[in-house]
C-alpha cells in the first residue's frame, strides 16, 4: 500500500511539474508567433508604401512570420499612426511612416496621439531629399521666378496639390507663400502618388511633389521649377533649391518603422534586427534606387532623439514663417 501511494505521489508530481513547464513555455513563447501587421501611413503607390513592402520581404524571412501590409492613408499619415499608437504594445501592430507625419503634421493640425510619447521607434531607414515643385511640361512657367511672379499677380488663382496637410511638401509651399506674400489654394491628397496624378490630370496647376516626380520628369511629362533639398539633385543640376534661393528651408524626409509605446526591449531588438536585415536585400536596395531614396540607419534610440530635435527645429521654422502660432498638438 505504501509503495502504491509513493508511486501515485510521484506520478502526480510529474504531472504538476509538466503543467508548470508547459504554462511557462506558453508565457515565454518566442516572438513572433503569428503574423505582424504593418500599417502604411499612405495609399498604395506612394514612396512609403513601395519601400516598406520591399523592406518587409527581407524582414519577414528573419522573423519567420509574414508581415501583412495594410494601407491606411489620410491625415498626412496621422490616421495610421493613431491606430498604431493605440495598439497593444506586443509588437504585432507596427506603422510605416515618415518623420514629417510624426512631427510636422501634428504641429499644424491636432493629432490623436502624443508625437514624442505614443510610439516606440524601431528603425529609420530611407532619406528622401529631393522633393520638388513641379508643373506639367506644357505649363507656361519655365522657371521658378516666372511662376512666383504669376502667383503674386494672381492671388488665389493657383491651385497646388501635395501629399497631405503638414507634409514637408505642404510646409515648403507655406514657407514660399509667407516669404513672397502669395495666396494660393492647397489641395491635399492621401499621398504623393495621387497628388502627382492630380497634376497630370489637370485638376491642379502645380504639384509640390514627393519623391517619384523624377520618373515623370525624365519621361517629359513634368518639369521641376525648384527642389526642396539643401543641394541640387545631381540628375537635375539645372533645378535650383529653395535653400540656395534664401528660403531657409529644406525638406528632409526620413522613412521609418514605429510601434506603440511600451514595447519590451526584447521585442524592439528583434524587430530592429529584422528590418536591418531587410535593408540588406537586393529588393530593398532596388526599391530605394527607383524612388531616389538614400539609405540611412537610425536605431530606435537614435530616431527618438532625432524626432525630439526635429520637433524643436520645425516648430521654430513654422512659427517664424507665420505658418502656426503654436503647436496644434502637445508633443508629450
Amino acid at each position: 500500500m505504501a509503495r502504491k501511494r509513493t508511486r501515485w505521489f510521484l506520478m502526480a508530481g510529474v504531472l504538476v511539474i509538466s503543467a508548470i513547464l508547459a504554462g511557462a513555455g506558453e508565457v515565454r513563447s518566442e516572438f513572433p508567433d503569428r503574423n505582424i501587421t504593418v500599417l502604411v501611413a499612405f495609399d498604395p503607390g506612394a514612396a512609403t508604401d513601395i519601400v516598406t513592402r520591399a523592406l518587409a520581404l527581407g524582414a519577414e524571412k528573419y522573423l519567420g512570420k509574414p508581415l501583412v501590409i495594410e494601407n491606411k492613408g489620410g491625415g498626412g499619415g496621422t490616421v495610421a499612426l493613431a491606430v498604431a499608437g493605440g495598439a497593444a504594445p506586443d509588437g504585432y501592430t507596427l506603422c510605416a511612416a515618415p518623420n514629417v507625419s510624426i512631427v510636422d503634421t501634428p504641429l499644424m493640425q491636432k493629432a490623436p496621439f502624443k508625437p514624442l510619447k505614443s510610439f516606440s521607434s524601431i528603425l529609420g531607414h530611407s532619406l528622401a531629399e529631393h522633393t520638388a515643385l513641379v508643373v506639367k511640361a506644357d505649363a507656361p512657367w519655365k522657371t521658378f521666378k516666372e511662376f512666383i511672379d504669376f502667383a503674386k499677380s494672381n492671388p488665389g488663382k493657383i491651385k497646388y496639390s501635395s501629399a497631405g496637410v503638414g507634409t514637408g511638401m505642404h510646409v515648403a509651399m507655406e514657407v514660399i507663400a509667407r516669404k513672397q506674400g502669395i495666396k494660393w489654394v492647397h489641395v491635399p491628397y492621401k499621398g504623393a502618388a495621387p497628388a502627382l496624378t492630380a497634376l497630370l490630370g489637370g485638376h491642379v496647376d502645380v504639384c509640390s511633389a514627393g519623391i517619384g516626380w523624377q520618373v515623370q520628369a525624365k519621361s517629359g511629362a513634368v518639369r521641376a521649377l525648384v527642389d526642396h533639398g539643401k543641394k541640387r539633385d545631381a540628375e537635375f543640376p539645372d533645378v535650383p533649391t529653395l535653400w540656395e534661393l534664401g528660403y531657409g528651408f529644406s525638406n528632409d524626409t526620413i522613412h521609418a518603422i514605429v510601434g506603440p509605446a511600451g514595447l519590451s526591449s526584447e521585442v524592439k531588438k528583434k524587430l530592429e534586427d529584422a528590418f536591418r536585415k531587410g535593408m540588406e536585400t537586393p529588393e530593398f536596395k532596388t526599391a530605394q534606387g527607383k524612388l531616389y531614396l538614400s539609405p540611412v540607419h537610425y536605431d530606435g534610440q537614435a530616431f527618438d532623439t532625432y524626432l525630439k530635435e526635429r520637433w524643436g527645429s520645425v516648430e521654430k521654422i513654422m512659427i517664424e514663417a507665420g505658418i502656426i502660432k503654436e503647436a496644434a498638438t502637445k508633443p508629450e
